[in-house]
């Protein structure tokens, strides 16, 4: 089966829960009826206020005018950080706008890897997608956000860029991305280690292979821990355990659970290392195409499910620990503020090269209380 231009491996399809002949006939619905253009005219569609995956295996509504395109690399059936806020958001969408704008959640990398998202969202070709880190090719300046050991919880970098970091934060993005961030939804909690051997110690984590998200703020916080990062797309990442490519990884307690990693490596080091916000963003062409009207009511529909998903995602984090702890995996506490000092030197480094996040820096202390 194809998945955009990839191939999906027999064991996708098994994690996924999905038969070879359902996952067929999902992706075929989902490709025939959701086909064309970027925020393409469709006045023969049908509206529809339901969200979730119906029996076409479409996700989202169709507009009886407009229909956006959302990218994403998580899957298309689940619940996750994307979908939770994407359902509230099309609800609200369709709703205010009298079922004329839509939008479809395009899942499981079907529009292609997401590091290739920026350049089509820039384009118009993608409508929406999430980010920020994955814009740090475009906007280096929104690693200020994921800058190792910020934050010590998702409510700290929630107050943050609600106040004068977000912001700050937004209008960089504005006047760089040719894209708009239309609000700040949480992933499903902090992120932490996961290894083959345990990590108890920060000492420990000198000469570990651990996969980290392509984005520079992530490596540069593994290499002043001693570790050695391995930047990897996340479908690579299952193998790459299975061969010791990789010795472990660092994410969020769903992600590890929804991709099994747990099966490989069964040691979590409790790190939190990272609260990264979502953090979904539309095009400008897209809202270009656009009445006035429909561009409020879009903003207020991500406003209000950015609202309605952060509650949501921390409980998802707290469900996906316990069960983590029921499939086997042993916790490991560790010093933060020891690991906090050794990463401290790339917060300097990063707000001198790009001195516009100074202030940002700044913001984000005051809410947490660093001296």
């Amino acid at each position: 089966m194809i998945e955009g231009d990839k191939q999906i491996s027999r064991r996708d399809m098994l994690r996924w829960g999905l038969s070879s002949t359902m996952t067929l006939a999902l992706t075929s619905s989902v490709l025939t009826a959701c086909g064309g253009g970027s925020a393409s005219v469709s006045g023969n569609s049908t509206t529809s206020s339901k969200a979730k995956v119906g029996s076409s295996g479409i996700r989202g509504s169709k507009g009886s005018e407009i229909t956006l395109k959302f990218a994403s690399s998580m899957p298309t059936h689940t619940e996750n950080a994307h979908t939770i806020w994407f359902d509230k958001f099309v609800r609200e969408l369709v709703k205010k706008t009298n079922g004329k704008v839509g939008a479809i959640f395009y899942g499981d990398s079907q529009l292609g890897p997401e590091d290739n998202y920026p350049k089509q969202v820039q384009s118009g070709a993608i409508d929406m997608m999430t980010g920020p880190s994955v814009w740090a090719s475009i906007v280096p300046q929104v690693g200020v956000l994921t800058m190792g050991f910020l934050f010590n919880s998702m409510d700290e970098l929630g107050k943050a860029v609600d106040g004068k970091a977000g912001k700050i934060l937004e209008h960089i993005f504005d006047s760089k991305a040719k894209a708009e961030i239309l609000g700040w939804p949480y992933n499903f909690g902090g992120r932490n280690v996961l290894s083959k051997r345990a990590i108890t110690k920060p000492g420990d984590f000198h000469g570990v292979k651990l996969r980290v998200l392509p984005s520079p703020t992530f490596v540069e916080t593994f290499k002043l821990l001693g570790a050695v990062p391995v930047p990897m797309s996340m479908g690579e990442v299952y193998t790459a355990l299975q061969t010791g490519t990789i010795e472990g990884l660092e994410h969020d307690a769903p992600t590890i659970l929804q991709n099994k990693f747990y099966e490989i490596a069964k040691n979590l080091t409790l790190t939190y290392h990272i609260y990264d916000p979502l953090t979904p963003t539309i095009s400008k062409v897209t809202l270009g195409k656009l009445s006035s009207a429909e561009r409020q009511a879009l903003r207020k529909a991500a406003q209000e499910a950015v609202i309605y998903q952060r509650p949501k995602a921390k409980q998802a984090a707290a469900k996906a620990m316990s069960e983590l702890k029921g499939k086997g995996v042993t916790f490991h506490n560790i010093d933060r503020a020891k690991l906090r000092q050794e990463v401290k030197p790339l917060w300097t480094r990063f707000t001198d090269k790009y001195p516009e996040t100074k202030p940002v820096l700044k913001a984000i202390e005051a809410v947490v209380g660093y001296s």
